[in-house]
């Protein structure tokens, strides 16, 4: 991330903050969150912390980031950001107690993994925060943007300049640069789009949201996910639940897949969850709530699902896979599509299984529930041996245990240069309780739905 992009990155948290009630204008926030000291010189990489004084000369300031080597890599770069400033007057943009417990690059996106404490600051440090962390990473080669995590969720997800809800540009406070979710051409992932709107002043954002989601996207690229005919009857948030009630078309023009419904679902939750006056989102139908909608129920508010989000751009090694997860009710397999990373695996299949093990779809049972991990994936020829704990088996069922090896052998066969799956125990045939799942398996069409 260069210099431009990260200055309009600022000026467009300033933008934001001055539309909140009792925070200064967008020039006096500008002079609290940047001090004289705070430019960037040029000269290397910098560190962005917290003034231990804001009232003494700006929010944000920066200091040098001095490498040990020729250069500097992530892991560097973030000890030095987690670390306290090397100034008295400069603290580390952390909240108190919060590290940095887990970290990772792919295809451009850094995602930062944070202790549950950080969860305890407000939000407005949390935010800061954030702000310090991109203004900091983006300045790698490797970093485009950056996500933030903590407590298990997604707190702030591909933060980059376009980001911003308020246009950078813009003095008008009611103009609102919007970030909505819209299927791509092939109708496997949810791809962003920014709508500039001129918004009323007593109209909440949510509204706005949503009526831009049924008028559909701008680009000819992307289509709508919402079925057609659908209409907003009502839209409100009270503690950070976004209430959306639609008309009966939403229902009766429902999709008829389970990929499609994924879609129809998240365009809606992933848009609003953006908002950061939303964190999940209730679906009614004419003030009544579904308790089945094609497959998913939506009888509880969603939390935002960022793995139904297409990558900005493809990491090398990256596959798009489908995986096949059990329905709800663990009688049918339906695939869905995954992004899924090569890194730390020997072969395509043993990474698709391991994602396939580990993946937590929201809605969906989780069909290994012993937590049972494969010993080993063989590709020989077109035959996939994967070789299993006993305790795979035990965690199961009788029927949950054919759904679970329909899911593997669905799963990799969808793949390339897999033909078949044959199963093993402990390296031996995998004969439990009289029952022999060794295979090989090739197709379970009988229990498949799109």
């Amino acid at each position: 991330m260069k210099k431009t992009a990260i200055t309009a990155l600022l000026l467009a948290l300033l933008l934001l903050l001055s539309g909140c009630a009792g925070l200064p204008s967008p020039g006096e926030l500008l002079s609290r969150f940047a001090g004289e000291d705070g430019a960037d010189t040029g000269e290397g990489l910098l560190i962005y912390r917290r003034a231990a004084e804001p009232s003494e000369g700006g929010l944000i300031r920066t200091e040098p980031f001095l490498s040990q080597g020729d250069g500097a890599d992530p892991e560097a770069l973030l000890d030095a950001f987690a670390a306290p400033g090397g100034k008295e007057d400069l603290a580390c943009a952390l909240p108190p107690d919060t590290e940095i417990t887990d970290w990772r690059v792919e295809g451009g996106l850094m995602t930062l993994t944070l202790s549950d404490s950080f969860l305890e600051a407000s939000e407005m440090d949390r935010s800061a925060a954030a702000l310090c962390a991109a203004l900091t990473l983006c300045q790698l080669e490797t970093v485009d943007a950056l996500s933030v995590s903590a407590g298990g969720r997604v707190l702030f997800s591909g933060l980059v300049p376009e980001d911003a809800l308020l246009d950078p540009g813009e003095t008008d406070p009611y103009v609102r640069r919007l970030r909505l979710y819209f299927p791509d051409g092939e109708g496997r992932y949810l791809v962003s789009e920014y709508h500039s709107l001129t918004l009323d002043e007593e109209a909440p954002f949510e509204r706005y949201v949503v009526e831009e989601l049924l008028r559909g996207p701008n680009s000819g690229e992307l289509r709508s996910a919402i079925p057609p005919g659908t209409s907003l009857l009502s839209c409100r948030t009270e503690e950070g639940v976004c209430t959306v009630d639609l008309s009966r078309a939403f229902y009766t023009g429902r999709p008829r897949t389970a990929r499609e419904e994924r879609l129809v679902i998240y365009s809606l939750v992933d848009s609003l969850t953006a908002l950061s006056s939303v964190d999940s989102v209730r679906i009614l139908v004419e003030g009544e709530s579904l308790n089945t909608y094609v497959y998913r129920s939506l009888s509880q508010p969603l939390e935002q699902y960022d793995r139904v989000i297409g990558p900005a751009s493809d990491p090398e090694g990256a596959l798009d896979a489908d995986l096949f997860l059990p329905l709800p009710g663990m009688k049918r397999l339906a695939p869905l599509p995954f992004r899924v990373s090569t890194a730390d695996h020997d072969s395509a299949a043993e990474a698709v299984l391991a994602e396939l093990m580990s993946a937590r779809e929201p809605g969906y049972p989780a069909p290994f529930t012993g937590g049972a991990a494969a010993l080993s994936t063989v590709l020989q020829g077109s035959l996939c041996t994967v070789d299993l704990p006993e305790s795979f088996f035990v965690s199961l069922s009788e029927s949950d245990r054919k759904i679970a090896v329909a899911s593997i052998a669905a799963t990799l066969c969808g793949l390339p240069e897999v033909a078949a799956v044959r199963l093993t125990i402990g390296g031996g045939d995998a004969v439990f309780e009289g029952t022999d799942w060794s295979g090989p398996w090739q197709s379970f069409d009988d229990i498949i739905t799109e």
